[in-house]
């Protein structure tokens, strides 16, 4: 049990930054981001002199620093949906490019305060090159295709055939199976686990829940610009080329595809 491999005595201070929300401009991102550090500044008890007198990458810089000052502990940083900026405007190029070095100087400050940190943890969709967005930080791991982290992302058949058994009692487990154990990490076959809860929540109904709510509006606007066949990614076969991140001035649909959840590995030939 991952709570019996855990000293639970021992708490470090949290900085959270979530960036589910919309953001149009490079000017919507500063004032964002100050608003997110506002947050955390509130919630860690701290009293920052750079908030709403410089910039925001500043102020992220003195909440690591006073925050590892005040808890005598090293910081750990949790950024949700790092790349939600840039996708939510790649089709303004211009715009897009402003806001990725406004994301790329505000990350450099997690390279600058590493003394005071403990481990830094990044979540999103794509996987944008590190020169494009995280210039600096080389010590970064990208666990994606990493097979020890495999499962992470979903949920097993083993979690259907035990924790959600009474909720799927009498249901056809193969049509489930069919419909929603479509992704591969290079663990075991996995769920997804939003499809999965909505499945459960609406009377065990079979429906496209993630596509429905989750489809991203650049990637359908990519597709219908490059007027691709859509029915040739049906059994393709790439090497790392498809794993690999991409700078967003430079856009391969059978990377995003996969990136996103559209695409899944089948199997791999060694």
């Amino acid at each position: 049990m991952i709570e019996e491999q855990w000293n639970w005595d021992v708490k470090y201070p949290v900085i959270l930054i979530s960036f589910s929300g919309g953001i149009n401009s490079k000017a919507d991102l500063e004032e964002d981001l100050i608003q997110i550090l506002d947050a955390n500044e509130e919630r860690l008890g701290l009293e920052c002199t750079n908030k709403s007198k410089s910039k925001a990458k500043y102020y992220f810089a003195e909440l690591i620093k006073k925050a590892s000052q005040k808890y005598h502990q090293k910081v750990v940083i949790l950024i949700d949906e790092y790349d939600k900026p840039i996708l939510d405007n790649i089709e303004n190029m211009p715009e897009t490019l402003l806001i990725r070095d406004g994301m790329r100087d505000f990350y450099t400050k997690i390279k600058d305060n590493d003394r005071y940190l403990r481990f830094a943890f990044l979540t999103g969709v794509s996987k944008f090159a590190k020169v494009s967005i995280f210039s600096g930080l080389n010590n970064l791991e990208d666990i994606s295709l990493n097979p020890a982290f495999g499962n992470i992302c979903g949920y097993t058949q083993l979690d259907l055939d035990t924790t959600f058994a009474p909720y799927l009692e009498g249901v056809d487990m193969e049509r489930v199976k069919r419909w929603y154990n479509g992704y591969n990490f290079l663990g075991d076959r996995v769920y997804n686990p939003y499809d999965i809860l909505l499945f459960i929540k609406n009377q065990r109904m079979f429906k496209n829940y993630w596509f429905e709510t989750g489809k991203p509006k650049f990637l359908i606007e990519l597709i219908k610009k490059k007027s691709y066949f859509i029915p040739r990614f049906n059994g393709l076969q790439v090497n790392e080329f498809l794993v690999n991140s991409f700078d967003i001035e430079n856009l391969d649909l059978e990377t995003i595809l996969f990136q996103t959840g559209y695409l899944t590995i089948k199997r791999l030939i060694q």
